[in-house]
Formats: structure tokens, C-alpha cells, sequence
């Protein structure tokens, strides 16, 4: 392919779309706020998000997944350190649409390129997603509830249990054609 601009069209701008990018932030910040129980929850969440936004920055797969899976730890992190079981859930559903978006923001704008009006297809992901990760909270809360007999670590690995589930969900879903990939 060629960069020939005779034409009057540039080089397509590949680097991560602005509306998705954003989301992700937005998705680890709230993660970051409410994993602030403790200090190495607060730590580990505010270097996710960092290692998130520089990977968005870069425009570079490897710094998003780092930046989720630091995400991920603080919430367990907070978990463990005492938050409530609703800001933990919360939290994890955040990290994972952080990550998630990340990697649409990335995907887009390697695919079709950054300056393609895709807002509509990005939002009806983002939606899609945070639906998804909400739809996971009431039966984290109902596994907590009915099946742990207030214990915490059964709760965390009920916890741990519904957020493999929505990882599965979330990868496998294809909110674009409404198929399983």
C-alpha cells in the first residue's frame, strides 16, 4: 500500500480511537476510586491506569492488557483489604470494561483508522459491555448472599468465579453482527 497523497488523501492515522480510548480511562478511573480501600489497592489501580492510558498513548496492545491486569489486581487487592463486596464487584466490572474498550480503542483504529466515524459501533459496544458487566453484579451479589454464609474468602472466590464468567462473556460476545465469534 502505498503513501501517495497526489490524490488529496493522506496516510490513514492507525493509532486508537478517541471515543473508546476515553471510555477506558473513564472505566479506570472508576476503578481506581473505588478500589481506594486500601493503599496497594489504590497503588496497584492508579498503575493500571497509567500503563492504560500510555499503552493507549502508544497505541500498543501490550501496555492495555498490563494496565487491565493491574486494574484487576488492586480490585482483588481491595477485596482482601476489606472494601464492600458491592464496591469490589463494581470495581472488577469497571477494570474489565477498561481492558475491554482499551482494546476496541486499539482494534478500530489499527483496523479502519482513527479519523473513520465509528462513535455509533463504539458506543454500541461500550454499552453492550457495560451491560454485560452489570448484568454479572446481581449474581455476584446473590452467590455472596445465598451461597457464602457471610464468610469473605468464599466471597472473593465467588467473586472470582463470576468474573471468569464475564471475561468468557465479554470475549466471546460480538455486539457488532449480535453473533457468538
Amino acid at each position: 500500500m502505498s503513501n501517495d497523497t497526489s490524490n488529496g488523501v493522506g496516510p490513514i492515522e492507525r493509532s486508537p480511537t478517541y471515543l473508546s480510548s476515553t471510555l477506558a480511562l473513564l472505566a479506570g478511573v472508576s476503578t481506581a476510586v473505588l478500589s481506594a480501600y486500601a493503599q496497594v489497592a489504590l497503588g496497584a489501580t492508579l498503575a493500571g491506569l497509567l500503563v492504560l492510558g500510555l499503552g493507549l498513548g502508544v497505541g500498543r496492545q501490550s501496555p492495555v492488557t498490563v494496565g487491565g491486569g493491574l486494574l484487576v489486581a488492586g480490585v482483588v487487592a481491595a477485596g482482601l483489604s476489606g472494601a464492600p463486596v458491592l464496591a469490589t464487584v463494581l470495581g472488577m466490572t469497571t477494570a474489565l470494561l477498561a481492558f475491554d474498550l482499551g482494546t476496541t480503542a486499539l482494534g478500530l483504529g489499527e483496523q479502519l483508522g482513527r479519523e473513520t466515524p465509528t462513535s455509533e459501533v463504539e458506543l454500541l459496544h461500550a454499552v453492550a459491555s457495560a451491560a454485560v458487566g452489570l448484568g454479572v453484579v446481581v449474581p455476584a451479589l446473590a452467590i455472596r448472599e445465598v451461597a457464602t454464609g457471610g464468610q469473605p474468602v468464599s466471597a472473593v472466590f465467588g467473586l472470582l468465579v463470576v468474573v471468569l464468567l464475564s471475561v468468557v462473556v465479554l470475549r466471546r460476545a460480538d455486539p457488532l453482527s449480535g453473533r457468538r465469534a
